[in-house]
């Protein structure tokens, strides 16, 4: 197909329509005993009927010829323009096409990001759980560890007052008895 700028080949087939029709019309008026003979001198005479129709200026053969070839031009544009309309709605779909498939891609990110991060908070707060039971367990432990510790240290220190007490009172004894 040529581009729409070109007259030219629509030129040319407006000339071919013509060099038909006159080559039609004068092959109907040639008998068809001799074809061809007749049919080689016919061509001549078409061709050379041809040249001088185009040699003298008719306007309204002109006038047509134009508005053939504009009509051509134009329905070559239009079509052209329809061509690169279609080509813009086809890329604007393939557009629309690959944006949704990357919003459902990005959408299935998000989900199993959103997914991996409950699953690690759970996990963390399991985690957070546990060591604070664990470390109240271990308080538990090591504050019955110092009670009872701290007994112990009571007792010894009531035995010491004790002994102390006793020897005390046993040395004012002494002491009196002097």
């Amino acid at each position: 197909m040529p581009p729409p700028g070109d007259v030219f080949p629509t030129l040319f087939d407006a000339l071919r329509d013509r060099l038909a029709v006159h080559v039609s019309v004068i092959d109907s008026v040639t008998p068809g005993d001799n074809p061809p003979t007749c049919r080689s001198a016919s061509s001549q005479a078409a061709s050379d009927t041809l040249k001088t129709s185009l040699s003298t200026f008719d306007q309204r053969v002109h006038r047509c010829m134009v508005e053939e070839i504009r009509h051509d031009a134009s329905a070559n544009r239009l079509q052209m323009l329809r061509r690169k309309r279609l080509d813009v709605s086809r890329t604007r779909e393939a557009k629309q096409r690959q944006k949704q498939r990357l919003i459902t891609v990005a959408e299935a990110e998000c989900d199993a990001v959103l997914l991996d991060v409950s699953k690690h908070d759970h996990n963390f707060h399991l985690f957070v759980t546990d060591t604070h039971t664990r470390a109240a367990a271990r308080l538990q432990t090591l504050f019955y560890e110092c009670i009872a510790e701290m007994k112990k240290a009571l007792v010894r220190m009531e035995g010491v007052a004790a002994d102390t007490t006793e020897e005390s009172e046993s040395m004012v004894y002494d002491a009196m008895s002097l």
